[in-house]
Order: C-alpha cells, then structure tokens, then sequence
C-alpha cells in the first residue's frame, strides 16, 4: 500500500510541473503598459503613452502616440531585463528590472534604484 502510495504522489507531483518560460521568446512582440505603481490596487492607465516592440536582433522600438515619434533602444536578457538607451556622447543609460509573465502579461520590478513607483504592467498587443 505504501509504494502505491509514493507511487501516486511521485506521480502527481510530476505531473504539476510548470513549463519553463523562455523570457527571450516571451517578450517578443508589442507591449501596452496598463499599470504603474509599487503593487497596490491603482486604477489601470486607460491611454498608454507610447507602446514597447521587442524585436529579436535586441532591439527595443518605443513608439510614442501622441508625437508619433520612435526611439530605438536596446535590450537584453540575463537574470534580469537591461534595457539601454544610446546618449549622444556614446554612453548607454541602462535601466534594469526583473521581468514576469503571466499569459499575454508582463510585470516589470524595476531593481537597482529608487523609483517613485516600481512596478508597471504590461499587456500584449497585436
């Protein structure tokens, strides 16, 4: 009875496994931002700004809908996502967060710094 047992929770607990999500597949696309703030309940932004496009060659475009103008960033995915954005004097500010997603969601936790709010999430857009 007890190696039934074992058996049915080894089993079971193999079966509950999560699917790894490659962060370098998921974040591919187009991204709306729908929250900021530190993790409490906020009312959702209800006109994104600007939208996100990660491309795969690490290029992050940042269309902004109001001047309908585009930045060109860079990317990239260790333990954590690096975005950089190129100065005119050849020095690349870099912005770090640890990165999650949920679905067709993305949350960003904004690490190595003291931001006003340091969560936001994001939506895929098509």
């Amino acid at each position: 009875m007890r190696q039934l047992i074992a058996f049915a929770l080894i089993l079971c607990l193999a079966g509950c496994k999560k699917d790894k999500i490659d962060p370098h597949q998921a974040i591919l696309g187009k991204w709306d931002e729908f929250y900021l703030g530190n993790g409490e309940y906020r009312p959702p932004i209800k006109n994104p700004s600007a939208y996100w496009h990660f491309l795969p060659d690490s290029v992050l475009l940042e269309y902004e809908y109001a001047t309908k103008k585009t930045w060109h960033k860079k990317y990239w995915i260790d333990t954590l996502l690096h975005i950089g954005i190129p100065r005119g004097d050849g020095y690349l500010l870099r912005f770090d967060y640890e990165c999650r997603f949920e679905a067709d969601t993305l949350r960003l936790y904004w690490v190595n710094a003291s931001p006003q709010f340091s969560v936001s999430k994001w939506k895929r857009i098509h």
